[in-house]
C-alpha cells in the first residue's frame, strides 16, 4: 500500500534559523513529545544517519533515518529501518523564506505492508490503516513545524527581553 502525504505550515523566523533547528535532530526530543530520543550514528556536512525513538498512539517505535541536506533549502530523508509495518519511508522537507515567515513543507512517501499495518495499528481494514497512517503523518509533521515555530518564537522573545534589560 503506497501512501503519500504533504503538509506545510509557516514559521515566523528566517529560513536559516528554521533550517538549523530541523537539521539538528538531537534537539527534537526537547521540542516535540512524539520523539523520545535521537542517537546520532554518523554525521558529516550535509549528511546524517541517526536512530530515532518515537511514541505514537501508545506504541514505541525504533527507526533509523539517513538525511542529506542542501542548506537552507531542503532535507531529503530515507529510513533504511522504518517502523515494522512499513517496507519503506522516504520524503523531503523544504524551506522557503517569505517576507515575514518561512514556509516549511514535508512530503512523505510510504510503502506499507497492509497486513502488518492492520495488526500493529489495531485496525480492521486496509482503508482504516491508510487513514491512521495519514493522520499520524499529519499530526507528527505539524507537531514538528509548530514546535520549531514555538521554540524560535521563544528564542526571539528571550533575545528581546535580554536586550531590553541590558539598556
Amino acid at each position: 500500500m503506497i501512501i503519500e502525504r504533504v503538509d506545510s505550515g509557516a514559521i515566523g523566523a528566517s529560513v536559516n534559523d528554521v533550517f538549523r533547528i530541523f537539521w539538528d535532530a538531537r534537539q527534537w526530543p526537547q521540542l516535540t513529545s512524539h520523539v523520545t530520543k535521537v542517537d546520532m550514528l554518523e554525521e558529516h556536512e550535509g549528511y546524517q544517519r541517526y536512530a530515532m525513538y518515537v511514541h505514537v498512539d501508545g506504541k514505541d517505535y525504533a527507526l533509523e533515518t539517513q538525511r542529506i541536506s542542501v542548506a537552507p533549502k531542503c532535507i531529503c530523508f530515507q529510513q533504511p529501518k522504518p517502523p515494522v509495518f512499513m517496507r519503506s519511508h522516504a520524503g523531503l522537507w523544504t524551506f522557503e523564506e517569505g517576507l515575514s515567515a518561512t514556509t516549511v513543507t514535508v512530503h512523505h512517501r510510504i510503502n506499507a505492508d497492509e497486513q502488518k499495518a492492520i495488526e500493529v495499528l489495531g485496525v480492521k481494514s486496509t482503508e482504516e490503516a491508510r487513514q491512521k497512517i495519514q493522520a499520524n503523518l499529519h499530526k507528527n509533521g505539524m507537531a514538528m513545524i509548530d514546535s520549531v515555530g514555538q521554540f524560535l518564537l521563544e528564542q526571539q522573545e528571550d533575545k528581546l527581553q535580554s536586550a531590553g534589560m541590558a539598556k
